[in-house]
């Protein structure tokens, strides 16, 4: 090859390369509108107002609607989910097809906030805050994979196989209830 013809393909290459980028800058951008848009959707279904607030403060308010729904009581049924699983809040228990399952304290706190939010996505955030109300108190963030992997164990082992925590990716996770006639 010649050095015109060396140039003239370095060329063509770079022009590749730069229009190659700006579809990837582009796509990049469309992903990042979309999620977005899908938090504030989530906040909204949540009840937290979304508009004008970083994420950490959409999360803050998410979870002071969760307290004071708590604490008002009366807004909150006494069983959460309404299929196979039941998250009971007044004897905190949770029971599969109406039986037991031993979990602990840790486990049930994660499960009640799952079930509050069944069908919505629950951020890390958010169940560490449910968790530990005192920031000084909070472990590391990965304790939350934990309590979920184990929980996902006692609830596939007492179901038979079902899973009801689905992990999405880079957001966090849904409870997502078994109907008994699925089952």
């Amino acid at each position: 090859m010649t050095a015109e013809n060396l140039s003239a393909r370095l060329a063509e290459l770079e022009s590749i390369l730069d229009r190659a980028r700006k579809r990837f800058e582009e796509g990049m951008k469309i992903v990042e509108d979309a999620h977005r848009t899908f938090g504030d959707i989530q906040q909204a279904l949540l009840g937290a107002p979304a508009s004008g607030m970083s994420a950490e403060d959409s999360e803050e308010a998410a979870s002071r609607l969760l307290a004071s729904l708590k604490s008002a009581g009366g807004t909150m049924p006494d069983t959460l989910c309404g299929g196979r699983l039941a998250v009971d809040q007044t004897q905190r228990l949770i029971r599969i097809d109406g039986h037991p399952i031993g979990i602990t304290e840790m486990e049930y706190r994660v499960l009640e906030l799952l079930a509050f939010a069944r069908n919505n996505v629950v951020t890390r955030t958010m169940l560490l805050k449910h968790l530990y109300r005192r920031s000084d108190d909070q472990p590391q963030p990965k304790i939350i994979d934990v309590f979920i992997s184990k929980l996902r164990k006692k609830l596939r082992s007492a179901s038979g196989g079902a899973e009801f925590i689905e992990t999405i990716p880079q957001r966090g996770w849904i409870l997502r209830d078994i109907e008994r006639d699925a089952a």
